[in-house]
């Protein structure tokens, strides 16, 4: 199994990328960060698996799951997913 970033997470992880959230409004005004974070906590729930650890077995890269929560957060690259163990995930979108 390959990741899809340059990061293993170890024991029952996975790590997924969630659903970006927009900074600005259609008309343009920039947001607040409260309201980024409010919008955040209110998404729609699915999060794309980018890595996951060699003892899971009941997800794959790019599968889209829906998570019981957003587990913890990892900086690979520059870039930040969420790292989670794998009873907090409630689902696979088929």
């Amino acid at each position: 199994m390959v990741n899809m970033i340059n990061y293993e997470p170890l024991g029952q992880h996975i790590v997924v990328e969630m659903p970006e959230v927009a900074r600005e409004t259609e008309s343009g005004i920039i947001k607040s960060e409260s309201m980024l974070k409010e919008e955040a906590d209110k998404r729609d729930g699915h999060a794309k698996v980018v890595a996951v650890s060699k003892d899971v077995k009941d997800v794959k890269v790019g599968d889209v799951v829906i998570p019981k929560g957003q587990g913890f957060m990892v900086n690979v690259e520059g870039i930040e997913y969420f790292q989670m163990n794998m009873f907090d995930v409630l689902g696979i979108v088929k």
